[in-house]
């Protein structure tokens, strides 16, 4: 597979079907052993609600696809704000990256991520913040590799079980 064969553009409403699949099924395998069975069974289970919520809030964030050979093969959200985490330094976020678990390792997540720090950068913004669920060591290592400081660490409840996420903030 070749980087350059790859599309990034902005996500459409038409786009969300395939998106929320590729969300699903990435949380399937990453999360498989971190977040609670049930609440992953519960998303892929109910993969037409989520179609529905992600179309309804499909204005809340900014999204690109990426697409080889005419599949959605990996997406990303963020928003040219701080407004999902007041309680952090920052003018913008990355909310997610999720990458179809058969191209992990090839190169996208980079890609990705310098597309959406480049479009953080045109739009003047300074400081970048994400967060990852504590576990999720893969992503974790990817994002301190990519220059980020993690700053914070707070709890959250999904599906009534409790877990920590962390945060990570980039100079831009």
């Amino acid at each position: 597979m070749v980087l350059d064969k790859l599309i990034i553009r902005e996500a459409t409403l038409e786009d969300i079907p395939e998106v929320a699949i590729l969300h699903v099924d990435s949380w399937y395998k990453t999360y498989k052993g971190i977040i609670e069975q049930e609440h992953l069974d519960n998303m892929k289970n109910n993969l037409d609600k989520r179609i529905e919520r992600m179309k309804n809030e499909f204005n809340l964030r900014k999204m690109i696809v990426v697409i080889l050979d005419n599949e959605i093969i990996a997406f990303s959200e963020f928003t040219l704000t701080n407004e999902f985490s007041k309680d952090l330094d920052i003018d913008c976020e990355l909310c997610g990256l999720y990458i179809k678990n058969e191209y992990l390792g090839k190169g996208i997540g980079s890609k990705v991520f310098d597309y959406v720090k480049s479009t953080f950068v045109k739009n003047n913004k300074k400081k970048m913040g994400l967060w990852c669920v504590k576990e999720n060591n893969n992503a974790i290592n990817f994002y301190v590799k990519k220059g980020g400081i993690q700053v914070k660490e707070k709890p959250f409840t999904l599906a009534g079980k409790d877990y920590s996420e962390l945060a990570f903030v980039y100079n831009l």
